[in-house]
This record gives C-alpha cells, sequence and structure tokens, in this order.
C-alpha cells in the first residue's frame, strides 16, 4: 500500500456495525464513494474507520433512558443535545484523577490506528478525514503524541507515532470552539517529520465547513493556524432541503462534491508517492525517506 486514510467520526450516536472489512458504518458510504473516484489508484490505498462512540454512548443512553420518567418537553431535542454536547463535554481534558474518559477516547483512537499499521508498512504516508469533535480528539491525540517525540529523528514506528502524517482533512470542524480557553494558541506541528521530500511538499491541512453548519468553521483565522492549515474550503453540502441549513453537519459523509474535493487530495498524494520511488530508484540518488521537514 501507497497510502493509509484513517477516517474519524464525530458527536452524535454512533452504530459500533461494520462490514466485512471492519470498516464501521459512518465511514462505509465514504470509502466506496472515493474508491469509486479513484478507480485503479484505490488498490494502493489502505482505509481504516477510527470509532470511539462506545466510550460515552452507554453513559448518554443510559440517561436517555431515566429520563422517559420525568416530565419533560422537546424530548427528540433534547436527546439531541444529549448525544451532541455529552459527548463534547464528556471528553474533554480535566484533572488528572478524573481524566480517565479522555484517556479511553484515544486508547479508541490508537486501537484503529494499530488496526491501520498492520495493513501498511511503517513508513507509509497517513492521511486522517475528521469529522466535527473528531477533528478535536485526532489533533489532541497528535499533540499529545507529538509531545513523546522530542527530537527531530524519525522514531522506530514513524507510522504509530504520526510523524508519516501527510494529509489532514477536518469538515464540520469545531476546533475553534476549544481554543478560548488558551493563550496563546498553539497548533500541532504539521505535516510529519518523517515524511520524504516529495510528500512533504504535497502534505495538506484541509479544512472544509459547510457555510450554514453551525457546528462547523472555519480554521485559518485562529491564531497560529494558518501557519498549518492550508485551505478553509466553504461547500454547502447535502441535498437542497438541508445543505442551506443547519443540518447541514451530518451531510458531508455522502456529498458528491466533497467527495471529489477528498478524491483529488489522495490522488494527489499518491502521485506524490510514485515520484518519490522513481526518484529513488535512479542510480547513485539515496532516497530522502526520513528527511526532516515540517512547517510549524
Amino acid at each position: 500500500m501507497k497510502l493509509a486514510v484513517a477516517i474519524i467520526h464525530g458527536i452524535g450516536n454512533q452504530q459500533d456495525s461494520r462490514d466485512a472489512e471492519g470498516h464501521h458504518a459512518f465511514a462505509q458510504g465514504l470509502i466506496r464513494g472515493l474508491r469509486r473516484r479513484l478507480g485503479l489508484e484505490a488498490q494502493d490505498v489502505a482505509f481504516q474507520s477510527l470509532y470511539w462512540a462506545n466510550v460515552l454512548d452507554k453513559r448518554e443512553l443510559a440517561y436517555l433512558q431515566d429520563l422517559e420518567r420525568e416530565p419533560v418537553r422537546w424530548r427528540w431535542m433534547r436527546r439531541q443535545v444529549t448525544l451532541f454536547l455529552g459527548d463534547a463535554s464528556g471528553y474533554r481534558k480535566v484533572s488528572q484523577a478524573y481524566d480517565t474518559t479522555y484517556e479511553q477516547v484515544h486508547q479508541s483512537v490508537r486501537s484503529g490506528l494499530m488496526a491501520l499499521r498492520a495493513k501498511v508498512g511503517p513508513n507509509t504516508p497517513l492521511v486522517v478525514l475528521a469529522h466535527s469533535l473528531g477533528g478535536h480528539i485526532i489533533s489532541n491525540y497528535i499533540w499529545d503524541q507529538q509531545k513523546l517525540n522530542a527530537t527531530p529523528s524519525c522514531p522506530l514506528d514513524p507510522f504509530l507515532a504520526m510523524e508519516t502524517l501527510a494529509g489532514l482533512v477536518t469538515f464540520g470542524c469545531n476546533i475553534p470552539l476549544f481554543t478560548f480557553a488558551y493563550e496563546p494558541v498553539r497548533p500541532i506541528r504539521f505535516p510529519g517529520h518523517c515524511l520524504d521530500e516529495h510528500l512533504s511538499r504535497s502534505a495538506r491541512w484541509l479544512n472544509v465547513y459547510a457555510p450554514a453548519d453551525l457546528l462547523g468553521y472555519p480554521l485559518r483565522p485562529v491564531q497560529g493556524y494558518a501557519a498549518v492549515v492550508q485551505e478553509d474550503k466553504p461547500l454547502a453540502v447535502g441535498p437542497w432541503c438541508k445543505r442551506h441549513t443547519p443540518l447541514s453537519h451530518l451531510e458531508y459523509w455522502n456529498d458528491r462534491r466533497f467527495q471529489d474535493y477528498l478524491a483529488r487530495h489522495l490522488r494527489e498524494l499518491l502521485h506524490a508517492c510514485a515520484a518519490n520511488v522513481e526518484a529513488s530508484a535512479q542510480p547513485g540518488l539515496p532516497s530522502t525517506l526520513g528527511v526532516h521537514s515540517s512547517t510549524a
């Protein structure tokens, strides 16, 4: 495999149901759409869904069941608020003595990345597609991992160390809402510093937001993020009855134009991988794999 793609979900109730390849339901339509657009090149891409909802869903659903006995109104809206805001508030980093949820979510992410690592080599370029709160979660996960990578030299397993990160696409992202408690704000280092020259030049952090999505925001206006985020892309997603409403937050996954946008980015990275292989094969030219290259 030339490229690894991890897909992480955001807030809301996500079912732990998987297809024959082990992909969770939330990612299946997106993976099918990307494979169809990539054609034969899809054979060079390993996909993996990163699932963490099981950490919080059981608690939220138990509370909603108990709420049935209470004389509250707007139950359908309370359910959505509980499932959406419950994820964000439950994941927040608190004092170490009570920080089990934060670590449990990250352990779920790591388990998914280890499953993806089993399909690819330790130097395989990694792309993460992150929806909603998933963007905040993967950003925190990468931040914590980068603190362990104290030197610019490549670790024993660059992939699991997140140092082959060549692409990050956040969509419906609410990272800005979690930055107001910090001064100054510092984003993660991007791209990974164990990429070869061609991939370092092609690496992109792209952020897509639907203009009507109340939970999706531009990232470049946040302090420090313009240095690592190459584009804030406004893109109305979903059918006409939803694309201009807040319901667009859940419509990225199967949107045709969004899948076209992602496929173009993945194809660019695949071509960069091929260019590096060709350069490495030329006599007298050593491979550039592992060259330190960081934009932040």
